[in-house]
């Protein structure tokens, strides 16, 4: 029983640093790619999904 809660515990800090990971690339990005990126909410749908699918993977395994 306390093995399941480590192992939870272990999914939940991968989902939390990869989420953070992440913030931080997008905060890190030079400006003029920001703007660039800002501009076509399709990219930014499809890195947002790309994070989720991620996730969801690193849960399920």
């Amino acid at each position: 029983m306390l093995s399941e809660v480590f192992l939870e515990l272990k999914d939940l800090l991968w989902g939390v640093g990869i989420t953070s990971a992440v913030i931080g690339i997008l905060i890190l990005l030079p400006k003029k790619y920001s703007i660039k990126l800002g501009q076509r909410p399709i990219l930014l749908l499809l890195i947002f999904s790309g994070i989720i699918y991620l996730l969801i993977y690193i849960f399920n395994n």
